[in-house]
C-alpha cells in the first residue's frame, strides 16, 4: 500500500457562512433550485469563507461536476491551480463577489466533450432525465511527482437540478423527429459511422431491450444520396444481405447481373451488423433458400403501412459461423427490419432495424419491439 505523506492543518474559517454561489443568466439560485437546461450555459460559480490551509505545495480545483441520477459522474469542469504561489494567489485574489464563468470559451477546463454535446447525448438516457450539477473546491498536497495525497475539500459542495428530456416528447435531430418514449425501454444513445463533420459519417441511435435485442434507428438522406428513397434503400440492403449470406460463393466485383452493388455506399454494418461474412440471414442463403438465387430479390419484402409511414418489412432468422471458411453454420438469432418513408421530409429513409448478431430473440418479440418505437413517433 502506497504510503501517503500527506499533512494539511486545517482551521475553520471566523465565520460560519462558507458557501459557494451559482448565477444563471447573472442572477443567483439557491441550493436545490431546478434551472432549465438552455440557461445552463451561462452559469458562474463563486465562493467564500472557504476553510484555510497551510500546504507546501500541491493543487487546488474548483469544479462543477454533472452527476446522473445514480450520483454517477458525466463529466467534470474545473479551474484548476498548481504550485503554492497559484494557489495562495488563487485563494487571495478570490472576493465574495468573484464569479467565474464555467462553460465555454474562457470558461473552466474539461476532461472530454462540449456541454452543448453532453446535453444532447443525455436525452434518451434513463438515469438522466434530469442532471444534478455538483459544485465543489479542493485541495490536495504534492506528495511526488503528479502525485498526490488524499484531497481535502474546503467547502460543503453545492448542488442544483437541470430536467433534461420529457419522456412524451423525446426529441431526435438526427431522424428530425419527436418521439414518446413511454413504452420504450432502456437507454437511447447516439451510433455513429465516423467523425462528426466529415461528410460520409452518419449519425443514428441504437438501443437494447431485455439486455439482449440490440436495435438502430437512422435517416438516410438524398442529399447525401442522390435519387435515394425507401425502395431504393430496400433494393440495397436485400442485396447487401444475399451477398454476405452467399459470401464464399459470391466474392467476384459484380455479383448481380442486374443489379450494381455499389450503386450506394450505405452504412450497413453500423446500422445493423448486415456486413459480417461470419454471419447471415438465413433467408437469403442459396443453401437454406434455393429459390432465392433466381428470384426477384424485392419480392422478399413486405409492403407496409405503419403509424401512416409507407415502406418494406423484411423478417429472418439467423445464423453464424467461427470464421469466413466455415462451411458450418449454426442458428443464431432472428432479425427485422423496417425501411420507411419519413413522415414530414421527403428527402429522409427512415431505417429501424434490429442486429443480425443478437442471440437467442424470437422473430415475434423482435418484430414487436421495432413496432413499439416506429409507432412512437409523432407526426
Amino acid at each position: 500500500m502506497k504510503k501517503i505523506l500527506f499533512v494539511l492543518f486545517l482551521a475553520m474559517s471566523a465565520t460560519s457562512y462558507a458557501q459557494f454561489s451559482a448565477y444563471i443568466n447573472g442572477k443567483a439560485i439557491k441550493e436545490g433550485a431546478s434551472v432549465s437546461k438552455k440557461d445552463l450555459a451561462s452559469l458562474q460559480v463563486g465562493f467564500k469563507n472557504q476553510k484555510k490551509v497551510t500546504i507546501i505545495s500541491g493543487i487546488s480545483a474548483l469544479y462543477v461536476q454533472l452527476l446522473d441520477a445514480n450520483k454517477k459522474d458525466i463529466q467534470s469542469f474545473f479551474l484548476q491551480k498548481d504550485g503554492y504561489v497559484a494557489i495562495e494567489d488563487f485563494f487571495k485574489s478570490n472576493t465574495p463577489t468573484t464569479k467565474y464563468k464555467v462553460f465555454g470559451e474562457g470558461g473552466f477546463l474539461s476532461n472530454g466533450n462540449t456541454l452543448d454535446w453532453i446535453l444532447s447525448a443525455a436525452v434518451g438516457q434513463e438515469a438522466q432525465k434530469t442532471i444534478q450539477v455538483k459544485i465543489g473546491l479542493y485541495v490536495a498536497e504534492e506528495t511526488g511527482y503528479r502525485q498526490y495525497g488524499q484531497s481535502v475539500r474546503l467547502l460543503e459542495p453545492m448542488t442544483f437540478n437541470v430536467p433534461i428530456w420529457d419522456a412524451k416528447n423525446v426529441t431526435m435531430p438526427f431522424l428530425d423527429l419527436t418521439i414518446d418514449k413511454t413504452n420504450i425501454a432502456g437507454d437511447m444513445d447516439t451510433k455513429q459511422n465516423g467523425m462528426l463533420g466529415r461528410k460520409e459519417t452518419e449519425i443514428g441511435y441504437r438501443l437494447i431491450e431485455k439486455d439482449k435485442i440490440w436495435y438502430t434507428a437512422f435517416a438516410l438522406d438524398s442529399d447525401k444520396y442522390p435519387g435515394l428513397n425507401a425502395k431504393e434503400v430496400a433494393d440495397d440492403f436485400i442485396h447487401a444481405g444475399t451477398f454476405y449470406a452467399n459470401y464464399n460463393q459470391m466474392n467476384d466485383k459484380k455479383p448481380f447481373k442486374d443489379y450494381d452493388i455499389q450503386k450506394y455506399t450505405l452504412p450497413w454494418d453500423h446500422i445493423n451488423d448486415l456486413l459480417d461474412s461470419k454471419n447471415r440471414l438465413s433467408k437469403l442463403s442459396y443453401r437454406v433458400n434455393k429459390e432465392v438465387k433466381n428470384s426477384n430479390l424485392m419480392n422478399l419484402f413486405e409492403t407496409v403501412t405503419i403509424n401512416g409511414m409507407k415502406g418494406y418489412a423484411f423478417k429472418s432468422s439467423t445464423d453464424e459461423r467461427e470464421h469466413i471458411n466455415a462451411t458450418k453454420w449454426t442458428p443464431k438469432g432472428n432479425f427485422v427490419i423496417y425501411i420507411l418513408e419519413h413522415p414530414t421530409n421527403p428527402k429522409l429513409t427512415l431505417i429501424i432495424s434490429s442486429s443480425v448478431k443478437n442471440n437467442g430473440n424470437t422473430l415475434e418479440e423482435t418484430d414487436a419491439l421495432l413496432q413499439t418505437f416506429i409507432n412512437s413517433i409523432k407526426k
